[in-house]
């Protein structure tokens, strides 16, 4: 019998070899393990990781200009020396001016705002565009997602929701909001019509956050404790609301709540002044959340940078978030050593999208 052939140790593992592998072959590791997914997601791991593999990882960020009211985008990172390329002006390469509608790992979905639309798809890492055809509905869009299904070949699609000219609808003996839905599959190079969506207002003002196969929004309602998700996998698009976590029904106490995804899952972050917890839901077909952990931010670090403990933008990976602060001002925060680093922008932030891509060219028509 041959001999079992020994086995490396784990930090040699993480640190040597797996930080030297591509975005695509991570992604596939993190299925692993519980383990490897949670090694994967530590800043220390995927600050080499970003290194080795020339990984650019941060946030779009999407202001106004106070001179023309134009769409402006600015790209930030924990380690901006790391992404110099990528500080400023990152969509000047495309043919005009636009508007961030959606982004997905490195593609970012986009729209001009001229009298006649045009929207793009584009890799910013490679320079890469294309002009999409245009959606077919005449209503007014009110919120947009989009997923990468596969990434060799490449393969994305973009879910598209529009006023309707009944926005007011009764479904199930209740009045709903009632919206057009649209796809768009890179396979096709098309548009789809979809059924309408029957569902409460949402928080659009929120990014929506992607998790196992779906989009998810916060109900915009007065004391409301719900999600809507949209399923998109294996082409049976659907649509469902789901109860937030039980702490939510004493939701008047709580400063704010937020979706956000951590480690690949669904979660759901509730402040209450300087103290965060972070539920998670580990099981997506029964909907059970779970308390994963407890956050308390200094406030004097806060003090001295904002004058306030302001709200959480997004997560940057399980121990960094990206806070916006006042003003002009964006906070990343350390939750294990309470540091901070504080960048100034030339104008108020107001979208936040992680961005994460290799620099490797791509077909973006998918085919």
């Amino acid at each position: 019998m041959a001999s079992p052939l020994p086995s490396l140790p784990s930090e040699i593992f993480f640190d040597q070899i797996l930080t030297r592998t591509s975005l695509e072959s991570l992604g596939r590791c993190r299925l692993v393990s519980k383990d490897w997914n949670h090694i994967t997601y530590d800043s220390r791991f995927w600050k080499s990781f970003c290194k080795r593999s020339d990984t650019v990882s941060g946030f779009l960020i999407q202001s106004r200009s106070q001179i023309n009211g134009k769409h402006i985008q600015t790209f930030v990172s924990v380690d901006n020396k790391a992404n110099k390329n990528f500080s400023h002006a990152i969509l000047d390469f495309l043919p005009v001016p636009v508007k961030i509608e959606a982004v997905s790992q490195g593609l970012v979905f986009c729209v001009n705002h001229s009298v006649v639309r045009d929207y793009f798809i584009c890799k910013p890492t490679t320079l890469q565009w294309e002009k999409l055809p245009n959606p077919k509905t005449r209503f007014l869009t009110s919120m947009t997602a989009m997923a990468v299904l596969s990434s060799k070949p490449l393969r994305y699609k973009i879910i598209r929701f529009s006023s309707h000219k009944n926005p007011i609808s009764k479904f199930k003996s209740r009045l709903y909001y009632n919206m057009t839905c649209e796809a768009f599959d890179s396979n096709t190079w098309a548009w789809k019509r979809l059924k309408n969506v029957y569902c409460v207002l949402l928080a659009i003002d929120q990014p929506y956050v992607t998790s196992c196969g779906a989009f998810y929004w916060l109900v915009r309602l007065a004391r409301s404790n719900q999600v809507f998700a949209f399923s998109y996998e294996d082409d049976k698009e659907s649509w469902e609301i789901f109860d937030l976590p039980p702490p939510m029904e004493e939701s008047d106490r709580f400063d704010y709540k937020k979706l956000v995804e951590y480690q690949g899952r669904l979660a759901l972050i509730i402040c209450e002044r300087e103290v965060m917890d972070l539920w998670v839901m580990g099981n997506h077909e029964k909907k059970l959340w779970s308390k994963r952990k407890t956050w308390t931010l200094s406030t004097q670090v806060f003090k001295q940078v904002a004058g306030y403990i302001p709200p959480l933008a997004a997560l940057y990976n399980s121990d960094i978030a990206l806070i916006k602060g006042r003003d002009e001002k964006l906070i990343f925060y350390n939750f294990e050593d309470s540091s901070a680093n504080v960048i100034s922008l030339e104008n108020q932030p107001r979208e936040v999208s992680k961005l994460q891509s290799d620099s490797e060219k791509v077909n973006l028509r998918g085919r």
